[in-house]
């Protein structure tokens, strides 16, 4: 199965949300894939909100993202509902200390059987000892590319999940 296929099978009908979703284009890509799932991107800047919106206004406009200027440590955990993926690409908090405030929120709003994705470049494996520490389990995976870069994904799932690892 091609990459875009699993891809949407994991995100077909499920809630979305985009930790740090910049100008959307992780969104953009997701959109194209939800179905009847909807996502929500989550970003401090409120010049990157507005590119979301405007890179995303026909899922926007048919009630299937949408986009809030609000820092994850602010969200009021119950607030938003529950998602069964969480995304966030090159989110630093995650990579520049322990983000206990954040991963405590995201523990909530991640259903019981739903997954945290974080990608981060350069990667940096030996960072995952906060997510493990916050009762996530979490297998990360490098992928190398031309010209020496990489990429480290990680995908966690929540605290008590009886799932196994992916």
């Amino acid at each position: 199965m091609a990459a875009t296929e699993r891809l949407a099978a994991a995100v077909r009908i499920h809630r979305v949300l985009d930790v740090g979703c910049g100008r959307g284009v992780a969104a953009s890509l997701i959109c194209q894939l939800l179905g009847q799932g909807t996502l929500l991107g989550l970003d401090r800047s409120a010049v990157a909100v507005s590119a979301a919106y405007t890179r995303n206004a026909d899922p926007v406009a048919a009630g299937r993202a949408a986009f809030r200027q609000l820092a994850l440590a602010d969200v009021e955990p119950d607030a938003p509902g529950v998602f069964e993926k969480i995304l966030a690409v090159d989110v630093n908090l995650f990579w520049t200390g322990p983000a206990t405030c954040e991963l405590r929120i995201l523990a909530r709003l991640l259903a019981p059987e739903g997954r945290l994705v974080l990608c981060f470049a350069p990667p940096d494996p030996g960072r995952l000892d906060h997510l493990t520490q916050a009762g996530f389990g979490a297998f990360a995976t490098t992928r190398p590319f031309p010209r020496g870069s990489a990429l480290l994904a990680v995908v966690a799932q929540p605290p008590g999940s009886r799932q196994p690892a992916p």
